[in-house]
């Protein structure tokens, strides 16, 4: 059954903590621990919120150029995801446009901690075709993935189709695979996630806690997954 993921966007340390023990307590898989949100963090913070939770954590610390919070340089935000992995985060999830040298620091920090490393792609204004998202994933990979992640704002349903189409395909081939049509058109590819073969689907805590648009909430996700696999 496909993991559920549910994304912590609180704006402090203490309610971030809070949220990720609610999430574990709703049936929650792992949680996306978006740093971005919370704002200026020590090492000594991120370490409290790694460790205060029993839950996998994916530590994410979004850029303002991805549609994330962040506003300082890569060599900052590179430390404090390399923090988080010396505390014992699971995943990193770090976008492909990253230049270079830091995905090679960070992908060469996950093999020495044992987490995995997700190369992540966002598309904010439409859904390119299948070719160009098959070589967006392989990129992604090649980028040194241990699990792809593409995720774009479909105008139609071929476009949710086109992101689901890409997900099984990689997904037959054996390789780990995150695919999101973001947006309200966009739903039912989370909750269709696990059929087409993605690795995870993110849903809310609750209404009103959403890191995207078209996210549902963890209890009517796992209703969902109910009636799926029924």
């Amino acid at each position: 059954m496909v993991k559920i993921c549910v994304p912590i966007v609180e704006a402090n340390k203490a309610d971030a903590i809070a949220a990720m023990k609610k999430a574990k307590e709703m049936g929650a898989d792992l949680v996306e621990l978006r740093l971005d949100y919370i704002g200026a963090l020590t090492d000594a913070d991120i370490g409290d919120l790694i460790s205060s939770a029993d839950i996998p954590k994916i530590a994410t610390l979004r850029p303002e150029r991805e549609g994330g919070f962040y506003k300082g340089d890569e060599n900052a935000r590179v430390r404090l995801l390399q923090t988080a992995l010396s505390f014992g985060a699971e995943y990193v999830d770090l976008e492909v446009s990253t230049d270079i040298g830091w995905r090679y620091e960070i992908g060469k920090s996950c093999k020495s901690q044992g987490a995995k490393l997700i190369v992540s792609f966002h598309d904010f204004r439409g859904t390119p075709n299948k070719d160009v998202l098959s070589d967006t994933v392989k990129n992604e990979y090649a980028a040194g993935a241990d699990i792809a992640k593409i995720a774009t704002t479909p105008k139609d349903f071929d476009d949710v189709m086109k992101v689901l189409s890409v997900v099984n395909r990689f997904k037959t081939d054996g390789k780990d695979i995150i695919g999101i049509a973001m947006g309200k058109l966009g739903k039912v590819s989370r909750l269709l996630a696990g059929p087409a073969g993605s690795y995870l689907t993110y849903a809310s805590l609750e209404t009103g806690k959403e890191s995207a648009e078209g996210q549902v909430s963890i209890a009517d996700m796992k209703k969902v997954m109910e009636v799926l696999v029924a």
